[in-house]
């Protein structure tokens, strides 16, 4: 989990410790949708419901985000909202946990999504809420992380976990571009991620995870916010 070389860039996992430095937080929530996204379409006569809405935020880093989510969904959604952030980096996690807001209906635990063994917290977690699935599950800028360590079949297998559980899919993919700078940060720093050259889903990865999502995975995107500064696009699948 430890930076290389000293370059808090040169990361193998997107652990960042700066990482809301230089991808603000308060930027990203100016590209969510309305509440008519977040919610199912409605038969005439059906009703929301008032329990909460129950969202996991995989890589969550140190909570930043998390919470500014929290305060968007309630104010959008007019319901209560509970929150459950995962992270790989134990230290991340434990940052989050003492910058927590609002304890009573966000948490977090540390959860390589990965790790059938690790997993079980989230599973235990949609247990204690009464549910089965989760009414949005969240990815901002994590599937790269999860595509350069564990191959095109671990970003499948990852996709195909989280939209088993989730109502929403929500998918911030990094553009190629962005793996290049990646392995060329980390090879600066003496290493390489090994299965780079091996990657099938390439320069077009954007492409191959949106046609993963409908295609297999049965999934309908449903909006997809304007560019960030770093030319990526939050895509919401239901």
């Amino acid at each position: 989990m430890d930076i290389r070389n000293n370059d808090p860039g040169a990361v193998q996992y997107g652990n960042f410790f700066n990482y809301y430095t230089f991808n603000s937080a308060p930027d990203r929530v100016k590209l969510l949708p309305d509440k008519d996204i977040w919610l199912p379409s409605l038969e005439d006569g059906e009703s929301t419901g008032s329990g909460p809405y129950i969202v996991l935020d995989v890589g969550c880093n140190s909570g930043v985000f998390t919470q500014l989510l929290h305060k968007y969904l309630e104010e959008r959604l007019q319901r209560s909202v509970k929150i459950l952030g995962v992270d790989i980096d134990h230290r991340l996690i434990q940052r989050a946990q003492e910058e927590n807001e609002s304890p009573e209906n966000i948490s977090y635990a540390c959860v390589d999504v990965l790790d059938d063994d690790a997993f079980e917290a989230v599973r235990n977690y949609l247990v204690t809420q009464n549910r089965q699935k989760f009414d949005a599950i969240c990815c901002y800028s994590i599937t790269m992380w999860i595509h350069l360590n564990h191959h095109d079949e671990g970003l499948q297998f990852f996709l195909k976990k989280l939209s088993n559980l989730a109502e929403l899919l929500v998918v911030e993919p990094q553009p190629w571009k962005c793996y290049q700078k990646a392995e060329k940060r980390l090879k600066k720093a003496g290493e390489v991620f090994p299965l780079f050259l091996e990657l099938k889903w390439r320069s077009d990865v954007e492409v191959q995870i949106e046609k993963y999502l409908e295609d297999t995975l049965d999934r309908r995107k449903v909006f997809e916010s304007t560019p960030t500064k770093w030319q990526r696009r939050i895509c919401f699948y239901r």
